[in-house]
């Protein structure tokens, strides 16, 4: 159990519980302890374990079905309405050819904000790639990711010309839930270039944020040009 140890108890209740899911030995549709058997085994009152399993079921992570128990909830990719689904599926689906271009990877120290971003501490290492992809040899997204080696230890050993970071984290850290932001900008520099836009030309900015059961696991800034590409969904 990887709790620290100055860590309050319900926290404590809580990793218990997320590293019992991630390491598959509570599974969706599991029953979990009670809510007393929890405060026996870490020896505390009902009540802060209590706390640990409402902020577990407030998060999704687990469900009370009445007069049965708690149970844990399965994986849900669809909580958002920005799909968890790699770009070179969709471009594949629309019957267009897809190529990536990595123009970055590397293991990379991390500043306060980015360490708060992904749970870790400041100057704690990531894996950063950058990566620009195409549908029919026009660049549609570029996308700048970090990522918690703890959850993906061989990341940058990846062929990503074969497997796309989203993909490749999907298969290797279970996703339990995702958080994201859209904006728009005028792109500049750099990020003008790559994507072949004019300087000042619209783009599109998706910010995600995805965590497996027990961690962060990565922190992506996706780059679409406004003219070239468009976000939908169903609700």
């Amino acid at each position: 159990m990887n709790a620290k140890v100055d860590a309050p108890a319900y926290e404590k209740i809580k990793t218990f519980l997320l590293e019992e899911i991630g390491a598959g030995k509570l599974r969706a549709g599991d029953r979990v302890p009670s809510e007393n058997e929890l405060a026996r085994l870490f020896g505390v009152v009902r009540m802060t374990a209590n706390r640990a399993v409402v902020d577990l079921v407030h998060e999704g992570v687990l469900h009370r079905v009445k007069g049965s128990g708690t149970y844990v909830s399965p994986a849900r990719y669809g909580s958002t309405l920005v799909e968890i689904r790699d770009i070179r599926s969709e471009v594949m689906a629309r019957g267009h050819a897809y190529r990536a271009e990595l123009l970055g990877s590397e293991q990379v120290a991390l500043n306060p904000f980015q360490a708060e971003e992904l749970g870790m501490k400041p100057s704690e290492h990531a894996y950063y790639t950058e990566m620009l992809h195409l549908e029919d040899g026009v660049p549609i997204q570029l996308e700048r990711r970090l990522v918690n080696p703890a959850a993906a230890p061989e990341y940058l050993a990846q062929d990503f010309a074969a497997i796309t970071p989203t993909n490749y984290l999907l298969q290797v850290a279970p996703l339990q839930r995702a958080e994201y932001r859209i904006r728009a900008e005028a792109a500049t520099g750099q990020i003008a270039r790559t994507l072949r836009l004019e300087p000042h030309e619209p783009v599109l900015v998706l910010w995600r944020r995805t965590f497996s059961p027990s961690l962060t696991v990565t922190v992506a800034e996706l780059y679409h040009p406004a003219g070239r590409f468009e976000f939908t969904g169903t609700f």
